[in-house]
């Protein structure tokens, strides 16, 4: 097992993450930045989810290096592919031109814009950058993390960090169960907060819908439909109670990259 000894240890490369990181690391300390899968960026590339924003991303309420990737991301369609002039001239191009937000783009297009971001920090060492590293144990003392240990999924070997900081930016809080901090999920009861509109009692299993995405594939002439499967009919047919009915997206909040 080797070990590495950082300022910063920003664990989850998702967009979360990769602000943090990009944060840190233009205040002078050097970083490092794990996630497990292949590619940084979350819910933008490996989710292969468009961000889901309020509407007026474009004019206010949004920080000034989230502005920077949505630009990044526009310039990085303007410079690489064939658009026509009228097209790439649009302040505002959309180059998915859907609904669910003024950018929708390609998975590949975000990750290009963020290693783009993150460029300068790679190049002058302020940043390193530890892809398919998942962790599997915290080393703490009292509520103070000190090292995360994780393993390295390309060789199964494993790596322990040491930081000063260590930035919990997984997408479900992989570090809290490994640390023993103590956290709850779901909906809070009104007892515990006072909020009005709060359940009675607490609800862990309230939590917003898991979206699954996956690329299809048209076949004329081949049928490749498989059995239904367990409670296929009342899925099909639910409405939450949320009121905002099916294939209904919830909404997420801006990262402030």
């Amino acid at each position: 097992m080797s070990e590495t000894r950082s300022p910063v240890l920003v664990v989850g490369g998702g967009l979360g993450g990769v602000a943090a990181a990009l944060t840190a690391a233009r205040l002078g300390l050097r970083v490092i930045l794990t996630e497990e899968t292949d590619w940084l960026g979350g819910q933008l590339t490996s989710q292969a989810v468009p961000p889901d924003e309020h509407p007026w991303i474009e004019s206010r309420y949004a920080s000034a290096g989230y502005r920077r990737l949505r630009r990044t991301i526009r310039d990085y369609y303007r410079r690489a592919y064939p658009l026509l002039p009228e097209v790439a001239a649009q302040p505002l191009l959309n180059p998915g031109l859907g609904v669910v937000s003024p950018l929708c783009h390609e998975p590949r297009a975000a990750l290009a814009a963020i290693e783009e971001l993150l460029a300068p920090h790679r190049t002058s060492g302020r940043l390193t950058v530890l892809l398919r590293h998942r962790p599997v144990a915290v080393a703490a003392t009292g509520d103070q993390v000190e090292a995360v240990t994780f393993h390295r999924l390309t060789d199964d070997a494993h790596v322990t960090v040491a930081a000063h900081y260590v930035i919990d930016a997984t997408e479900l809080g992989d570090l809290l169960p490994l640390a023993g901090v103590e956290h709850v999920i779901g909906a809070e009861g009104a007892g515990d907060t006072g909020e009005p509109h709060a359940p009675a009692v607490a609800d862990p299993l309230d939590q917003q819908a898991i979206s699954w995405c996956f690329p299809l594939e048209h076949r004329p002439g081949e049928d490749h439909t498989i059995d239904r499967p367990g409670r296929y009919d009342h899925w099909r047919t639910h409405v939450p109670r949320s009121g905002r009915g099916r294939n209904c997206p919830g909404w997420t909040s801006s990262p402030s990259i």
